[in-house]
C-alpha cells in the first residue's frame, strides 16, 4: 500500500535538545536549547543556522537572571520560525 507524503504543516515533529557551554563572568555556563523538527538532520541545521540568535539570547538570559535561577528559557523569534518553515516547505525568499 502506498502512503502519501504529509504536508510539512502536518508532519510530526520531535524535540531535539542541544547542550552547549558559554563563558560567563570568568566561568563557563552550561546551557541547552530544544529544537522542534521532523528529524535530527533538520534540527541540527536549524541549530547551526541560528547559532548567533541562540547565543545572543542565552547571553541576555544569563545577564538578566537572578543567582538563584539556573534555568534559561529560549524561544526563537517568530521571523526565525517562519523562515525555517519556508525552508522546510522548499520555498525560497
Amino acid at each position: 500500500m502506498r502512503r502519501e507524503r504529509q504536508p510539512a504543516s502536518e508532519a510530526e515533529t520531535t524535540s531535539y535538545t542541544f547542550h552547549f557551554q558559554i563563558s560567563n563572568k570568568g566561568g563557563r555556563q552550561a546551557c541547552s536549547v530544544a529544537v522542534q523538527a521532523p528529524n535530527i538532520h533538520d534540527a541540527t541545521t536549524c541549530f547551526r543556522q541560528n547559532w548567533p540568535v541562540i547565543e545572543s539570547m542565552a547571553r541576555d538570559g544569563l545577564a538578566t537572571r537572578s543567582s538563584d535561577d539556573t534555568t534559561i528559557n529560549l524561544a526563537l523569534p517568530d521571523e526565525v520560525r517562519a523562515s525555517l518553515a519556508l525552508k522546510r516547505d522548499g520555498s525560497t525568499n
